[in-house]
């Protein structure tokens, strides 16, 4: 890092600005004042990482200059597709110190979105992280990484003054076409600067909202501007009441900015959470009442901050800080206006209107927008010049925002939030044109009349939402089919609960009642809320308590939640399910994690997890599943192989290749070498997707972020699932290509270290018994099935074995089974399937990999591997358990694609099964060699622990990727040993059949050892982990 003096902000002599300017800098010269006076001072955390001031300056100096390099001649706006974090805030430096515009982009809209958004404003440049560098193909991209070293190389910030776009925010995107508003950097600085001080130098601000949301500018700039440090919480965090509780006292946050849904849902769960805060900032909607009521119940900060404004006039315009007798009164008002804005009140022909009456809200000043970008008409309708209000603003006399808000003005300048003025509503902080989402249902051709109405259940912790009433055209038209039409094709937008009625009720003058709408649908909610609640005898059901739970949380208006239906799909939010799990947690006495919850998403699984929690009946259900194992393991038997000649897929007239698991870490590479083969003509790959365009899309997406760069045009997507009965396909589609294809490679699962058996059941088990009748339908063709070196389980431990041959059945190691996950057990029942397919003389080929880490050559690690996870953890936490007589198989991708490829050439190879592990035993390393080897090459220091230790550290770190795996790695399954150390004694894998059929691939053979391996892959586990 550059050790020279960051200077002072002087105006660049190649810059023209006028004589303001010269003595009132921008963002970016104020921004450099503070690196240079606060140099050392922490400017960001997250992750456990940190920059100081000073290293955001170089760092952002260096990003700048490439920027500019590419775009030296003009000032185009920049896209910033990367979400919250240190790399976001250093792109947003960067760019201004480039002396262009930020465009903050949300990283989980689609790509097409996010393109008509960027084209729209005449943006072709885009800076993303590593992990989105594959978006967005047709623009021009810089890197954000922060973790790389920047050297003083010259390069002159181009600053711009307060006068010029700082910043290009998109709102109201439910038109279709999103308004891009042209923000300038007076209206930021004036807010961070006013002397209300949300932010002061030393604080720790949390950084929780969204980028794309204007509210963020407040946690980056309002902490930058200042002297302060922006602390970044990590997502699920934010959506865990009583963990973001935890994470304020913890991380000694000072200022905290909440929207008002999830300030609702944190306070409910946790009224202390913020009791040890300075300023508690919220906004975005109406202040919920009975919310701030109960935190100064439980425990206030300092201040509680009322903040209103629209994207449109820089954050916020009023502020009030909130007394604890005006929550008891019951009516909290928005405040007055910040020193640099004007704001009057006008009747709907803009006349001014008295204090005490209602009127339009009007804003002027500093903070007020240029107006819409390339939308003139639109501009001209929200930013107004009024003669008889002569404002002087940053646009001139008389530029001012109609917002459309109703409000109120007491005596005393003081102004009360009434309502819209239009049909726009606000969201969870996103402002939704009522008439557009109406417009865009009607767009299905399914419903001929709809309604949409922002429902406000009452009570605290209950978040308003949308509900389309939808009249459909037909009796046969459901629920779900309205749904999925409109997210096919406004993917983009807001979805809101689809009620179907016969008819809408209408007033007098024949429009649609929407008054009377909502009391029917509010009246419904109660009812079911309370014939849901638990009494008398059933109290003591878990079932009927989750019942009653869900219904209230989620404010369903129908008794009849039936267990296999998923909430989410039922209309439920990020934060209804934060509010969920923190009600789950308190009535049940557990600590359900968010991911556990989305894991279990309709009533019975949910209901099941519980219960298993609660009466630690684990092994009654392992005892269970057992019988079925063994009962499914009889499949396949029935298979008998057609007629005729096994076909050649190489052969000159054949070449089509039938393809499982594309979208896998594995599938992808083997895809990848698949098409480069000159014998293969085409390759259909099956796809779990709505449609081919959603499978090619989600093939594409899967490629770039293997960084695999191969032609699709020999690709044909299929989309379905060999967990369903013809493989998901029509009868006709199905017959078409099983004579079609000329071989089959399945190398499709489902892996999760935490679900059971039957939640893998259908999948691979049921999956590859379709996968086998597909291959055997129309004529005969050789299947090549992937298995994993799993099937045998902690057989060394258990049985006592020390050796298994590659065409030893793994039936014999049963016993061992038991104290293996799911998954495992899933796939030994599925390899007995094949095994008996084999007997009866179908010619299939068993694939066992090892440890896939990642590729050889380049380095490309899958990010969700636990064994990969495992070593990140380790490296951030600086220790790694001990784990003696312990052997991982580790092997790189490109080994396995090349084996497989090679073996599947030859009928000889077929009957039999070939375990894809190093090829040289010698090279087999056990754990406590890899951390060494870890350790060695890890930039932080670390130790080794008891397993236990590492573990109950692991524990501490909720904002671990390997977090959600610490019950499965706590879970004592044999003895004291839990599933990971009944590994112990791993039995040598038999290696006969690997060198037989790769006697003439010497090429293959020679695979690097692991150690060499490790130092490839280390760049891969970093960034997740610890700089380099």
């Amino acid at each position: 890092m550059p050790t020279a003096p960051i200077h002072r902000y002087t105006l660049p002599s190649k810059m023209v600005c006028s004589a303001e300017d010269q003595w009132n800098p921008g963002l970016g010269a104020l921004f450099q004042a503070q690196a240079s006076a606060n140099g050392a001072a922490t400017a960001v955390e997250s992750n456990g990482h940190a920059l100081s001031y000073a290293d955001l300056h170089w760092k952002a100096l260096y990003l700048a200059q490439q920027i500019h390099g590419l775009c030296p001649c003009d000032e185009t706006p920049v896209g910033i597709l990367i979400p919250r974090g240190m790399n976001h805030v250093l792109a947003q430096i960067a760019v201004l110190y480039s002396g262009r515009s930020c465009v903050p982009l949300d990283v989980n809209m689609s790509d097409d979105h996010l393109s008509d958004m960027l084209r729209n404003i005449n943006s072709n440049l885009v800076i993303c992280d590593q992990e989105h560098r594959h978006r967005l193909p047709t623009f021009t991209h810089v890197l954000a990484d922060h973790t790389i070293e920047a050297a003083d190389s010259g390069f002159e910030p181009l600053f711009k003054g307060p006068k010029s776009c700082s910043h290009i925010l998109h709102t109201s995107g439910t038109t279709g076409k999103p308004k891009a508003v042209e923000s300038f950097a007076e209206g930021l600085i004036s807010l961070c600067h006013d002397p209300s001080a949300f932010v002061k130098k030393g604080d720790r601000v949390g950084h929780i909202a969204s980028v794309a949301f204007d509210i963020s500018l407040v946690e980056i700039w309002g902490s930058l501007l200042n002297g302060a440090t922006i602390v970044c919480i990590p997502m699920e965090t934010v959506l865990d009441p009583i963990e973001l509780s935890h994470y304020i006292k913890r991380m000694k946050l000072n200022v905290v900015q909440l929207t008002t849904s999830l300030l609702d849902i944190t306070a409910y769960a946790s009224p202390s959470a913020f009791s040890s805060l300075d300023t508690l900032i919220t906004g975005g909607e109406a202040i919920n009442v009975q919310t701030i009521r109960s935190i100064f119940e439980g425990g206030a900060p300092r201040r509680i901050i009322n903040g209103y404004g629209p994207t449109e006039c820089s954050v916020y315009s009023l502020w009030h800080q909130v007394s604890r007798e005006e929550a008891e009164q019951g009516e909290i008002p928005v405040g007055k206006p910040f020193r640099y804005v004007q704001t009057f009140l006008v009747d709907e022909n803009l006349m001014p209107v008295k204090p005490g009456v209602i009127g339009e809200l009007l804003v002027a000043g500093a903070g007020v927008a240029g107006g819409y970008i390339g939308e003139p008409e639109k501009t001209a309708k929200s930013f107004v010049s009024l003669p008889h209000v002569p404002v002087k603003s940053n646009r001139g006399v008389g530029h001012i925002y109609r917002t459309g808000d109703l409000m109120r003005m007491n005596e005393d300048g003081v102004y009360y939030y009434v309502g819209r003025r239009d049909s726009q509503v606000k969201i969870r902080g996103q402002r939704v044109e009522i008439e557009a989402l109406e417009s865009k249902l009607l767009g299905t051709k399914l419903v001929s009349a709809a309604a949409v109405i922002k429902i406000t259940p009452k009570g605290v912790g209950r978040s308003p939402f949308l509900v389309a009433f939808c009249v459909p055209i037909s009796h046969c038209i459901t629920v779900a089919a309205i749904t999925k039409e409109y997210v096919e094709r406004y993917s983009h937008l807001i979805v809101p609960r689809i009620e179907l009625m016969g008819s809408l009720p209408l007033k007098t003058s024949g429009k649609t009642d929407r008054g009377e709408l909502e009391r029917r649908y509010l009246a419904k909610i109660e009812d079911s809320c309370m014939a849901s609640r638990p009494t008398g005898k059933n109290i003591s059901n878990v079932e009927d308590k989750l019942k009653s739970l869900c219904i209230e949380v989620l404010s369903l208006p129908t008794k009849g939640f039936e267990p296999d239906d998923d909430f989410m799909a039922m209309g439920a939010n990020s934060l209804m399910a934060a509010t969920l799990l923190s009600r789950i947690n308190c009535t049940f006495g557990v600590s359900l994690r968010a991911s556990m919850l989305y894991e279990n998403k309709t009533l019975r699984s949910l209901t099941n997890l519980l219960e298993n929690i609660r009466d630690k009946s684990m092994e009654l259900t392992n005892e269970s599943e057992q019988e079925l194992w063994l009962q499914d393991a009889q499949l396949g038997q029935h298979l008998k192989p057609l007629p005729g000649t096994l076909v050649d897929w190489e052969d000159v007239s054949e070449g089509r290749v039938f393809l499982t698991g594309a979208t896998g870490f594995v599938g992808a590479f083997f895809l990848a070498e698949l098409l480069r083969m000159p014998t293969v003509k085409m390759v259909a790959c099956l796809i779990r997707a709505s449609d081919k365009a959603a499978g090619r899309l989600r093939l594409e997406n899967i490629l770039r972020k293997y960084q695999i760069y191969s032609d699709l045009d020999k690709v044909v997507v299929v989309p379905g699932s060999f967990g369903e009965a013809n493989l998901g396909l029509n009868r006709r589609d199905y017959d078409y290509y099983a004579e079609w294809a000329s071989v089959v490679f399945h190398l499709g699962a489902r892996v999760s270290y935490v679900a059971p058996y039957s939640s893998h059941r259908m999948d691979n088990v049921v999956g590859t018994c379709n996968i086998l009748e597909f291959a055997n339908h129309k004529r005969l063709k050789a299947t090549h099935y992937t298995s994993t070196i799993a099937v045998y389980g902690p057989t060394g431990l258990v049985t006592g074995t020390k050796f298994v041959h590659e065409d030893e059945r793994p039936a014999s190691h049963l016993t061992a089974l038991h104290y293996d996950t799911g998954y495992a057990q899933s796939q030994y029942v599925a390899e007995a399937i094949v095994w008996n397919a084999i007997d009866n003389g179908l010619p299939v080929a068993i694939y066992r990999p090892g440890f896939v880490l990642g590729h050889s050559k380049t380095g490309v690690c899958n990010p969700d591997d636990f064994v990969g996870r495992v070593f990140a953890s380790c490296m951030e936490m600086g220790c790694y358990p001990l784990l003696p007589n312990q052997r991982k198989e580790f092997i790189p991708v490109d080994y396995i694609v090349g084996a497989m490829l090679h073996i599947s050439k030859s009928k000889d190879n077929l009957g039999h099964a070939y375990n894809l592990v190093h090829p040289d035993k010698k090279h087999a390393i056990d754990m406590c060699t890899s951390f060494n080897l870890l350790k060695s090459i890890c930039p932080y220091p670390m130790h080794g622990v008891t397993y236990a230790e590492w573990v109950q550290s692991l524990s501490l770190r909720p904002n671990d990727p390997l977090y959600p795996l610490v019950p499965m790695l706590k879970e004592k399954v044999l003895g004291e040993r839990t599933r990971w150390e009944v590994y112990e004694n791993m039995v040598e894998y038999g290696r006969e059949n690997l060198h037989n059929a790769l006697k003439d691939a010497p090429e293959i053979l020679a695979c690097d050892p692991v150690a060499l391996l490790f130092g490839r892959y280390l760049r891969s586990w970093l960034p997740i982990s610890c700089p380099n």
